[in-house]
């Protein structure tokens, strides 16, 4: 039995996926992994569990393994700050943890063995220890987990699609122009200091807007207004064509995702819902990342 833990956003969940899948592909003679899906059941975070609705993934949930019960009782223990792996723990099975992060002790509090491993690093070999039940707690954002199948695994992420006027109308000026996206991740970020100097966008966007200078550049953002307040620090003043991307909110946050996917360049921030749309993205020409330490 192996288990990988899921929490978080899309992006989030998306990345927990294909860790998932590069295990089974990786060793396709071992048994299918599960997915522990309780954090979706004590947490109201982002637009909850999302796999399933926007890309029709339908994954190995542990939460569909056991009588509603039996899976009440799991719940019971992550409610009273408990996890997964320690109920195991306790029931007797023999349970090591791999541990990406630090963080484990906060989501998933377990008194067994914890091997941890260096965060954001390629390391397939963990998907082979020889222990009989391991638990994974880790986010997995790293290309190679993905570039290994990717041709399988972008069958699986494929999105619905688009019926929304206004969508259906960014989707066809993104295709028509020399479309460079460019993602701004403040929320969180922000509250956190995650959030990357506006510096970084305004040489990017001078550099961008000399090198091409016939693109359109789409803006998304979790905080548009913010982001056309501060258009100058930006440097959204310097190409000739901006269009901010809106009104994608309320569990609608994905098209945002979809959109990015369909242009040529990308100007990323450094957070995973970016990182994922480069992946996923088969028209994408270049991109521009954050320098390495932010």
């Amino acid at each position: 039995m192996k288990i990988q833990y899921l929490n978080g956003g899309l992006a989030n969940q998306a990345f927990q996926y294909i860790f998932v899948r590069f295990a089974e592909l990786y060793n396709p003679q071992d048994d299918p992994w599960l997915i522990d899906d309780s954090f979706f059941f004590v947490h109201q975070a982002h637009n909850g569990y999302e796999l399933e609705k926007v890309f029709g993934i339908k994954a190995n949930l542990l939460s569909r393994q056991f009588d509603s019960d039996v899976w009440e009782e799991f719940i019971r223990n992550r409610q009273d700050g408990g996890s997964v792996a320690q109920t195991f723990q306790n029931m007797g099975i023999a349970v090591h943890m791999v541990a990406e992060t630090a963080n484990y002790t906060e989501h998933n509090p377990f008194n067994g063995p914890v091997h941890r491993i260096p965060s954001n690093e390629f390391h397939p070999e963990i998907t082979r220890l020889p222990w009989e039940h391991i638990y994974y707690h880790g986010y997995w954002i790293h290309t190679e987990w993905f570039r290994s199948y990717q041709d399988a695994l972008r069958l699986e992420f494929s999105f619905p699609p688009i019926t929304e006027s206004h969508n259906l109308q960014y989707a066809a000026h993104i295709a028509d122009a020399f479309s460079i996206g460019v993602h701004i991740r403040r929320g969180d970020y922000v509250t956190i200091g995650w959030a990357l100097e506006n510096d970084y966008y305004r040489q990017s966007m001078a550099s961008l807007a000399s090198q091409y200078p016939d693109a359109v550049f789409f803006i998304f953002s979790d905080e548009p207004e913010w982001c056309r307040s501060h258009a100058g620090e930006l440097g959204f003043d310097l190409p000739g064509r901006i269009v901010f991307v809106e009104g994608n909110t309320k569990g609608q946050n994905f098209r945002d995702l979809q959109l990015m996917c369909k242009c040529k360049g990308l100007l990323m921030s450094n957070s995973a819902f970016c990182f994922l749309a480069a992946l996923l993205n088969r028209k994408l020409e270049f991109c521009v990342q954050p320098p390495t330490g932010n």
